[in-house]
C-alpha cells in the first residue's frame, strides 16, 4: 500500500496536477500605470460581424479604434481593407489620423485589412507578436510603416498597455486601457481564454475591470460553460461587458440577460464613450 500511495503522489507532481502547488502559478510582476480619464476615452468599433447603423458594412473579422486623450490606435483590421477604409469614411473617421495599429493575432480575419490601410496609410507603427509569420511582418515595412515586436507586456502610449504573448497553440495579445474609473480589456479572438486574459489585465494592473470587450471566442460553448464565464466574471468584478465577433449569438444573448443594460451592444459604428458607464 505504501508503496502504491508514493508512486501515485509522484505521478500527480510529475503531471503538474498538484493545482495548489505555488511554483506552477505563472508570476505576473505589476505594471506602473498611467490613467486615462474615462471622458477622454473614445472607442469606435469599424469591423464586425454585425453593422450597428445600417449603412455601414458588416463582414467576420474585427477592427475598431481607439481615441484616448487624442492618441488613436487601430486594434485589428478586420479580414479585408476596402470594408475597413469603408467603414472609416462611412463613420466619419480618418484613417490618416491612426497613428499605431496592434494586431492580436496573425488570423485572417483580424490581419487581412493591413495591407489596404498601410496603402490609406502607411504612418503608422504596427505592433505585432514576434511570432507573426515574416509576410506580415514584410508586409508593414515594405510599405513604410514601422514594425514593433511585442513579447512581454508594456505601455504602447500612455494608458494603453499590451498584454504580451499569451497562449500556445495560438499566440495572442489583448489590449488593456487604464482609466481613471477602472481598467478596460479588448480582445480580437480571446483564443488564450477569455478568463485568463482578464485575470492577466486585473495583476498587471492592479486595478478593478471595468468592462471588456471584443471577441471571446464562445462560438462553440455551451450554456453552461457560458454561464461558468460569467459568474467568474462577476467574481473578478468586470462590471460591463461588450461581446461581439466570435463570441457566438446566443452566447452574446447569455451575456445580455446576465449583465442587462451592462452588456454594451457592439457592431460596426458603435462608439463607446465614458457616458456608457454611468448607467
Amino acid at each position: 500500500m505504501k508503496a502504491g500511495f508514493a508512486t501515485l503522489l509522484l505521478a500527480l507532481v510529475l503531471t503538474g496536477c498538484a493545482r495548489g502547488n505555488p511554483a506552477k502559478e505563472e508570476k505576473v510582476k505589476q505594471l506602473e500605470i498611467e490613467e486615462v480619464p474615462l471622458d477622454q476615452l473614445c472607442i469606435t468599433v469599424v469591423y464586425d460581424n454585425t453593422a450597428y447603423f445600417s449603412e455601414l458594412r458588416s463582414d467576420w473579422g474585427f477592427a475598431c479604434v481607439i481615441d484616448a486623450g487624442g492618441k488613436k490606435i487601430l486594434f485589428d483590421t478586420g479580414s479585408k481593407g476596402e470594408i475597413l477604409l469603408a467603414n472609416f469614411d462611412g463613420i466619419g473617421l480618418d484613417p490618416g489620423k491612426i497613428e499605431m495599429i496592434a494586431l492580436s493575432h496573425e488570423h485572417w480575419d483580424h490581419v487581412g485589412g493591413l495591407e489596404g490601410f498601410l496603402a490609406r496609410n502607411s504612418n503608422v507603427v504596427v505592433y505585432v507578436l514576434k511570432s507573426f509569420p515574416n509576410q506580415v511582418k514584410k508586409m508593414a515595412r515594405d510599405a513604410g510603416a514601422g514594425l514593433h515586436e511585442v513579447s512581454d507586456p508594456e505601455e504602447l502610449c500612455t494608458g494603453i498597455y499590451t498584454t504580451g504573448t499569451m497562449g500556445r497553440a495560438i499566440e495572442e495579445q489583448s489590449l488593456i486601457i487604464t482609466t481613471d474609473k477602472g481598467a478596460m480589456v479588448i480582445t480580437g479572438c480571446a483564443h488564450p481564454g477569455i478568463v485568463e486574459i482578464v485575470k492577466k489585465a486585473k495583476q498587471l494592473t492592479g486595478q478593478e475591470i471595468l468592462a471588456v470587450m471584443g471577441g471571446f471566442h464562445l462560438g462553440g460553448a455551451s450554456e453552461r460553460e457560458v454561464k461558468e464565464i460569467i459568474e467568474e466574471f462577476k467574481q473578478m468584478g468586470v462590471s460591463y461587458v461588450g461581446p461581439c465577433h466570435c463570441t457566438g449569438e446566443a452566447q452574446i444573448e447569455l451575456f445580455r440577460e446576465a449583465y442587462e443594460h451592462r452588456c454594451l451592444e457592439a457592431g460596426v459604428g458603435r462608439e463607446i464613450t465614458g457616458i456608457d458607464f454611468m448607467q
